[in-house]
C-alpha cells in the first residue's frame, strides 16, 4: 500500500515545471505524483495511462525515496552502442573535413564512406538506420554547402589611399550623383520561384522551344535615388558606352562618382578610352565578387525577375520587354530607397584614374 503523498505549492509549481520540460515516460510518471497527490486512486491512474497498477505504486514509492530524480531511467543492462565514445570523436573529426587526409579518393563524406571508414577504424558494424541516427545526434545535416569569397588581404596603402579619397570627394561634393551600375539579362525562359501550390499537385511552366534574352543596363543614383535604365538589343562595350553618354548628359554639371563591378565591359578599351575624354565620371571598381553585397542595383534586378518572369512564360521577347517597361513605369524614388534601405557602402574600393597618355583614336559607338 503507497502511503499518501502531500505536495507544498512549491513543490506543485516545481513538478508542473519539470513535466513542461521532461519527455516520454518521465513527464507521465511526474503526472502520476501530481494525480496522486490531489486524491486520486492508484486504479484510477492506471486505468488513464493503461498500464498497470504495480507499475504507477513502483514510481510512487520511488518518489517518496528520492524525490523526483527517482522518476528518471536507471541504467539498464545489455548491448552496449555499437559507436562507442572514440568512434563518434572520429565521426566528427571525419564530417569536419574532407576524406582525403584518410586516404578517400573522393571530396565529401557519404554515409557509406563514413562507416567504411569506422568499420576499418573500430571494427564496428553499422547499418543505414545506425549511421542515419549516429550523423542526426552528433548534430550533423545534409544540406548544400556556400561559395564564399577567400579573405581580402590586407589593405596596402594604395587601397588606404583610394579609400580616403572616395571619403574625401563625397566630403567635396555632397550633391554629386553616385551611380551605382549593373546590367542583367530576362529571359523568356521562366525564372523558377515558390509559389503557392495544391497539396499533391505541382505546377508546370512552359518553357520556349528557343530561349531568347533581354538585356538592360540600370544605373541607380543612391543620392535621389533616381532609377536610370536602357534596354539595349546586346550587351557589349558599345551599348555600355552610349548608356554612360545618356547618362553625361542627363547630368550636365559637376562630377559624376560611378561604381562598377569588374565585369569586362567596364574595363575594355573601349571604355577606358571613352572615360579619358569624359573627366567629369570618377569611376571606382567594387570589390571582386562583392556585387550582391555591395552593389544595391543587383536587389533591383531580383525585384524585377520577380515581377515579371517568375514561373511565367512571355510569348515573345516583345511582350518581355512591355513587361520591363511597366514594371519601371511605377518604380519610384521611394520604391527604389525602400528596396535598397540595407545596402552598405563597400569599405575597399578601387579607384580608375585616367593616365596622361597619347590621345587615343577617336571613339566609335553603336547608333
Amino acid at each position: 500500500m503507497v502511503l499518501p503523498i502531500s505536495l507544498t505549492p512549491d513543490e506543485q509549481k516545481q513538478l508542473r515545471r519539470q513535466q513542461r520540460r521532461a519527455f516520454g515516460r518521465v513527464a507521465e510518471r511526474i503526472h502520476y505524483v501530481l494525480l496522486f497527490a490531489r486524491g486520486y486512486p492508484i486504479d484510477q491512474i492506471a486505468t488513464l495511462y493503461q498500464v498497470d497498477e504495480r507499475t504507477v505504486s513502483t514510481w510512487l514509492e520511488r518518489f517518496r525515496a528520492s524525490g523526483l530524480g527517482g522518476l528518471d531511467d536507471l541504467p539498464r543492462s545489455g548491448r552496449p552502442p555499437v559507436a562507442g565514445a572514440a568512434a563518434r570523436a572520429e565521426a566528427i573529426r571525419c564530417l569536419d573535413s574532407s576524406p582525403q587526409p584518410v586516404g578517400a579518393q573522393r571530396t565529401t563524406w557519404t554515409r557509406r564512406l563514413l562507416g567504411r571508414h569506422l568499420t576499418e577504424r573500430f571494427g564496428c558494424q553499422l547499418s543505414k538506420s545506425s549511421l542515419i541516427r549516429l550523423i542526426a545526434l552528433l548534430g550533423f545535416v545534409f544540406r548544400r554547402p556556400k561559395l564564399i569569397v577567400k579573405a581580402m588581404p590586407q589593405a596596402t596603402p594604395a587601397r588606404e589611399a583610394h579609400r580616403a579619397l572616395v571619403a574625401a570627394a563625397r566630403a567635396l561634393y555632397p550633391q554629386a550623383p553616385h551611380m551605382y551600375e549593373d546590367e542583367c539579362d530576362v529571359q523568356r525562359l521562366p525564372v523558377i520561384r515558390g509559389q503557392y501550390q495544391r497539396v499533391g499537385q505541382q505546377r508546370e511552366v512552359a518553357t520556349p522551344g528557343t530561349n531568347e534574352r533581354q538585356p538592360i543596363f540600370g544605373f541607380l543614383n543612391v543620392t535621389t535615388h533616381q532609377w536610370h535604365y536602357w534596354v539595349t538589343p546586346r550587351r557589349r562595350s558599345v551599348e555600355f558606352v552610349a548608356c554612360l553618354h545618356e547618362l553625361y548628359e542627363a547630368y550636365p554639371e559637376g562630377p559624376i562618382f560611378l561604381y562598377l563591378d569588374n565585369g569586362s565591359i567596364h574595363r575594355s578599351e573601349i571604355t577606358l578610352r571613352w572615360l579619358e575624354h569624359h573627366p567629369r565620371y570618377m569611376v571606382f571598381y567594387l570589390p571582386p565578387y562583392s556585387g550582391h553585397k555591395c552593389n544595391p542595383v543587383e536587389k533591383v534586378w531580383w525585384a524585377l525577375k520577380q515581377e515579371v518572369a517568375a514561373n511565367h512564360l512571355h510569348v515573345s521577347l516583345e511582350g518581355v520587354q512591355d513587361a520591363i517597361h511597366g514594371f519601371f513605369a511605377s518604380f519610384s524614388r521611394e520604391a527604389a530607397q525602400r528596396l535598397t534601405a540595407r545596402y552598405v557602402p563597400a569599405p575597399r574600393l578601387r579607384l580608375w584614374v585616367a593616365t596622361d597618355q597619347e590621345q587615343p583614336e577617336p571613339l566609335r559607338t553603336a547608333a
